[in-house]
Parts: structure tokens; sequence; C-alpha cells
């Protein structure tokens, strides 16, 4: 179903992935937009890996969670097809003169749905705590007074691949 990488000596390993998917700031979620037209949007996001994650290491599993208003354009194109695309580009250092760059990037492909009840909550505390560490009372506080206009995206993971770029490749020495 998925197209496995062409550079497979490039892919990066799954604890490698689920790494830059905890540790990044910032993703692209692409959809198919309502109109014909593919629509992607920079998000923030948490991920929450899955027991499963411990049972097959050589996998990505769990959950991404994502918050938007309660109306717009992205959940118009999530309701209309859940089928989702979701990138981070956790590293990318133009080479000039090797006419390259430095990268690494992970791209996941999964199913989206409206979070709802116990589910909810734990997208908002993990988007909470992951945007502001450390301030668990805060972040309680503003769950209970904004949860009710926000609404919680849990992508469920399918597919997960990592990639790096040859110079970071080589600088692995592999």
């Amino acid at each position: 179903m998925f197209v496995p990488m062409r550079r497979s000596k490039q892919q990066l390993p799954a604890d490698e992935c689920a790494a830059i998917l905890r540790g990044a700031t910032a993703g692209v979620l692409g959809t198919a937009g309502t109109d014909g037209y593919p629509y992607a949007v920079p998000v923030s996001f948490a991920y929450v890996p899955s027991s499963e994650d411990d049972a097959a290491p050589d996998a990505v599993r769990g959950r991404i969670f994502l918050h938007c208003a309660t109306t717009g354009h992205k959940l118009d194109a999530l309701d209309a097809d859940p089928h989702v695309c979701f990138t981070v580009i956790a590293q990318s250092e133009p080479v000039p003169e090797k006419l390259t760059d430095r990268f690494c990037s992970v791209i996941a492909f999964g199913t989206a749905r409206r979070a709802e009840g116990d589910e909810k909550a734990e997208g908002l505390w993990a988007l909470g705590t992951k945007y502001a560490p450390g301030l668990d009372a805060v972040v309680s506080d503003e769950i209970a007074t904004t949860a009710h206009r926000t609404e919680v995206i849990a992508i469920d993971l399918e597919s997960v691949t990592g990639k790096e770029g040859l110079e970071l490749l080589r600088e692995r020495g592999a």
C-alpha cells in the first residue's frame, strides 16, 4: 500500500523517526483539499507513541495530535477524506559547495479523526505539556477554559519513514 523508499540506504531507523516526531516543534499536514487541490498546512503537533512501539521496534506506531478551531478548511478537508500525510523536517543545512543539503526528515501517513472525550483531553494535555513544559497548572487551566471551543485531531499512524541526506549518512560513516 505504501511505496518503499527508493534510496533505502538513507532510510532512518524507527527509533530515530520516533525521536524526530517527539522533538520537532512544527510539521506540515497534507490532505486532499475539498476543491480538488492538495491542502498542506503548517501545524504544531504532539506525537504520542503507542505501547506497540516497544513490541515492534522496527515500526513507529501511535498518534499525532493537532488542535484547531471548530470550523475551517482543515476540518472540511478531513471530513471529506480522512487520509493524511504529515511531514517534519528536523534539520536542513545547505552545503552550497557540494550542491547538497544536510537534512533529515520524517513523513507519516495515517487516518485522521476528531478526538472526543478522554482522547481529546489526552491530546490537549500532550500538546500543552510539549509546548509549555513544567507549567502543568497553566496547561490544566488553559484546557479547562478552552477545550469547549477547540477541536483536537488525532492521526492514527499507519506508515512512518525517515530519510537523511547523503552528507549526514557519510558523517555517520555508513
